[in-house]
């Protein structure tokens, strides 16, 4: 007789997968608009309280996220949400440098240029500063444009690289208020970098990316340098350590509600 008990533990363990799935893309989420501040505390109950969910999928959704080195644990403590300094920028926007220009070298002929002239329109035409479903729907577009181009190569391991870096960077825009203040200097004519893939002229494609990268990088850092947080920003826990950071730091703000 067929015992059915494993059939309902597989769909025990599916549902669980599914909703740790869910609980970290809201985290992630919440992480990258700086709605959970950097430097937060959290605990599994807070976050639990938050979405919805159980926390078995907080715990499932924090291990990810710890395994990005975006949130670190503290004995008995919960969490930490990893704080942004200037050095992060710095650290960001070097990868981007080695990375981007090279995929939009082996993604010139490929892409799917049709696709990327919709984007391209979305993100030329803005956002409304103040307006979250605005500035959502610019920056996924933009989000969206790179990933494409970077999935154009056909290199997968680097498509998984870049989507928690380009998280990284949207962290920062709305860490130093980018969408509030400087909102007109992170619009983009990507007009340029589309004809050249479209006609397969890799160089150009490298440099008009690169290109873009640099412009945001100094607009970045000068937000940084007169938002006071990122002057001196408040440290993490004592007993936390980032992977791949080396720092250390003390007890940090409350998870912003």
């Amino acid at each position: 007789m067929l015992d059915a008990s494993g059939f309902i533990q597989e769909a025990i363990g599916d549902a669980e997968t599914q909703q740790g799935a869910v609980a970290f893309e809201m985290l992630r989420a919440d992480i990258v608009s700086c709605r959970i501040t950097p430097g937060s505390n959290v605990s599994e109950a807070e976050l639990a309280a938050r979405y919805g969910l159980g926390k078995a999928a907080i715990r499932r959704a924090l291990i990810r996220l710890s395994e990005r080195g975006w949130v670190q644990a503290l004995s008995r403590r919960g969490y930490v949400v990893k704080p942004i300094a200037l050095r992060d920028i710095g650290e960001i926007f070097s990868l981007r440098r080695m990375l981007e220009p090279v995929a939009a070298r082996h993604a010139a002929g490929r892409a799917d240029v049709n696709r990327l002239r919709q984007l391209d329109a979305v993100c030329h035409a803005g956002f409304v500063a103040g307006d979250p479903a605005s500035q959502a729907t610019f920056l996924q577009a933009h989000r969206q444009l790179h990933l494409a181009i970077v999935t154009a190569g056909g290199n997968e391991r680097l498509t998984d690289v870049f989507a928690p870096l380009w998280d990284e960077s949207e962290r920062v825009i709305h860490h130093t208020a980018l969408m509030r203040s400087r909102g007109a200097e992170l619009r983009h004519d990507h007009a340029a970098l589309i004809a050249a893939l479209a006609t397969g002229r890799g160089e150009e494609a490298a440099a008009a990316v690169e290109d873009e990268i640099e412009r945001l990088h100094r607009v970045i850092v000068d937000a940084a340098l007169t938002t006071s947080s990122m002057l001196a920003p408040q440290a993490a826990p004592a007993d936390a350590r980032f992977p791949g950071t080396g720092k250390t730091g003390r007890q940090s703000r409350a998870i912003e509600q």
